[in-house]
């Protein structure tokens, strides 16, 4: 997506053949300086891969929202980026007839309907302001990117109006045409037509049958075939998977506490754009917010966002070790006290020190700022942790197949855990415990009454299994094996003990101790490699063997340490999948031997060990990791992309259920 939007920003040109053309027309010639415009839809697009000085160094100067007020900006070329809808070609071609730039550059983030094309020829035509339309470019680029194999649709709340009863056929249409839209242009950023599967009966079989023929009427009949403009042969012939799931599939990783560093910050602070906003009190007692942007570019991040908390903690303390080993040899050599006093380099030093000192300052400056970043954060975390015992909580959902009702009872009166985690952690239990008691469920949401917490969650996720008969089909997190952490209970209660000791090392970058002896102890409770309903659907779509993820029918088997019996409910359910080839003659679901011959010719060319998987519903960044997780340790290595209509943390997800609750008769 990066390079897609880099080569907008150049007027559709290459980078370097627009920067090589220039140096031959005139070497002293400067850069093509000019303005951004866009909606609101397609400002996130851009700014949750982009920042203010990526968009300089590619020449946007100035950038602005297409619904601002706007002062001309003469001799200036503009480049538009937006929606293809009615209400942005009136503001376009508004823009166009006022004589606001010089030349334009009007680009869509998906495809221009005829209809509208023809509204704005009509419109610059009657203003006499068509010569000044220099492009015009469906760029297919309606989704958001925050990670390089992550992508969302950006749609809001789409469980809860897919699931609203008030809900009317066309709206569904609808709704199921844009994710159709959406899914076309990501495979069209990927130059890849993959073949499909989907669940029957839901949302998901429909975006399969609609995608299917998107894709098939565009191969066969386009004039102009898009997935063809590659010089990569390889990404022309690979053929990757591409898994539609409902949402309603697994409900319980949507509500999982998590203890991986990216997780934990985009379940209590909500990753937006690749922005996190963090609430910080000073000594003083005042509250101020601070919003950090997460590059990803950030080596740091790339290393870190994937590991258990703990272990990103060791981390932040050794990288700000080695930053100060670093400063302190550079002061030294330029003879003042801090980086801060480079400023005043003792002239006396040698040539070749001052040259070293004023080359590396910028680079120590920028990582002094991405440590200083990173330890806000993670003592943020760390205030969170203690104030909500999510080590708890974390450690109790690990080994969900150990809980017991008394244990769950203890969590909901525990005075010192919050509402929501309280909820959360009873519907992961009741979503595990096949076959728990009637009598049990209702002492249990007894008792969540009496602390005044909202149940209204639950009270629909009762009424969703009882109307769709979801009770094979709705799975819990993966339970816990017998050596996923149940032996170290013991250490549970000391583990806030040990964090506690290290918030100062967090916050400052005086303390030269360790901090890998205070975690020495806690490295035995990092959570266990377990896979969710989501990466054992994806495994026996690529051909491989689903285990360990407790799906269904088979959650039972999981909690006393099995897998076979998880494993064939997730070759079970996806046998019973559709599934269509877009570049096949034959129009339709591939069903019995078609699929199976279908599945074995992708694996004899290798294709399966591509994956593109995509929920409807929502998405969360356990599941991402989950799947990234399984994809490094198959054999060989796979490569999946995990995208969803929207990428919601739990609260979120709460709120989207107790919204149906309230609304549904």
């Amino acid at each position: 997506m990066v390079a897609s939007l880099v080569r907008m920003l150049h007027l559709n040109a290459d980078p370097q053949s627009s920067i090589a053309d220039a140096s031959n027309q005139n070497t002293a010639e400067a850069p093509i300086w000019k303005v951004l415009i866009f909606d609101s839809f397609c400002r996130d697009i851009v700014s949750t891969v982009l920042r203010v000085n990526d968009l300089r160094d590619n020449g946007v100067t100035v950038h602005m929202l297409m619904e601002a007020q706007r002062s001309p900006i003469p001799d200036v070329p503009a480049i538009y980026f937006a929606r293809p809808i009615p209400e942005n070609i009136k503001r376009i071609t508004d823009d166009i007839s006022r004589d606001l730039y010089e030349l334009y550059y009007v680009n869509f983030s998906s495809s221009l309907p005829r209809t509208l094309l023809e509204e704005f020829a009509i419109q610059t035509t009657a203003s006499g302001t068509s010569h000044q339309v220099a492009q015009i470019y469906d760029q297919y680029l309606d989704f958001l990117c925050p990670e390089e194999n992550m992508f969302s649709l950006h749609f809001t709340n789409t469980f809860e109006t897919i699931h609203n009863p008030a809900m009317s056929d066309t709206a569904m249409s609808a709704l199921i045409d844009k994710i159709v839209s959406g899914l076309f242009s990501v495979l069209l950023t990927l130059k890849t037509v993959p073949t499909i599967c989907a669940p029957r009966g839901n949302a998901a079989e429909m975006v399969a049958t609609r995608l299917d023929a998107k894709l098939r009427e565009h191969i066969m009949n386009a004039k102009h075939n898009l997935f063809a403009e590659t010089d990569n042969v390889a990404a022309q012939s690979r053929r990757p998977v591409l898994v539609l799931l409902d949402r309603d599939l697994d409900l319980g990783s949507m509500l999982m506490h998590s203890w991986t560093y990216q997780a934990l910050i985009h379940d209590l602070y909500d990753i937006q754009l690749n922005q996190v906003s963090i609430t910080q009190t000073n000594d003083s007692g005042q509250a101020s917010k601070k919003a950090y942007d997460i590059n990803t570019n950030d080596t740091f991040w790339k290393n870190n966002a994937m590991l258990p908390f703990p272990e990103v903690a060791i981390n932040i303390d050794d990288a700000s070790n080695a930053f100060k080993r670093e400063a302190d040899e550079i002061t030294r050599m330029g003879g003042v006290q801090s980086l801060d006093e480079v400023g005043n380099l003792n002239m006396e030093s040698s040539t070749k020190q001052l040259q070293r000192a004023i080359t590396t300052l910028p680079e120590l400056t920028a990582r002094k700022a991405n440590i200083d970043m990173h330890m806000n954060i993670a003592t943020s975390l760390l205030d969170k942790i203690k104030d909500r015992q999510l080590d708890v909580l974390f450690q109790m959902e690990d080994n969900l197949a150990r809980q017991t009702k008394a244990s769950i009872l203890e969590a909901i009166n525990d005075p010192e855990k919050k509402q929501e985690d309280k909820l959360r952690l009873f519907v992961l239990y009741m979503l595990a415990k096949q076959g728990i008691r009637q009598e049990d469920i209702e002492e249990c949401e007894s008792a969540l009454k009496a602390i005044g917490c909202n149940i209204s969650p639950l009270e629909y996720i009762h009424r969703l299994r009882s109307l769709n008969q979801m009770s094979a089909s709705i799975a819990s997190p993966a339970l816990g094996s017998s050596g996923g952490g149940a032996g170290n209970a013991s250490h549970s209660g000391d583990l806030l003990g040990k964090f506690s000791s290290i918030s100062n090392r967090l916050a400052g970058l005086t303390d030269n101790s360790s901090l890998g002896s205070i975690f020495s102890n806690v490295r035995n409770l990092l959570p266990t490699h377990k896979q969710l309903p989501v990466t054992s659907i994806v495994e026996s779509a690529m051909g491989g063997r689903a285990h360990g993820g407790g799906l269904g029918a088979g959650l039972r088997s999981a909690a006393t340490g099995g897998g076979s019996s998880s494993s064939s409910a997730a070759a079970r359910m996806f046998e019973d999948f559709i599934h269509l080839d877009p570049k096949q003659a034959r129009r339709g679901n591939l069903a019995g031997s078609n699929a199976n011959a279908l599945r074995g010719s992708l694996a004899s060319d290798g294709a399966t060990q591509e994956a593109i998987v995509f929920v409807i519903g929502g998405g969360n960044y356990i599941e991402y990791q989950n799947l990234m997780e399984f994809a490094q340790r198959s054999t060989p290595r796979k490569h999946i992309v995990y995208g969803s209509t929207d990428i919601v943390n739990a609260s979120g997800f709460l709120a989207q259920l107790t919204r149906l609750n309230d609304n549904t008769p």
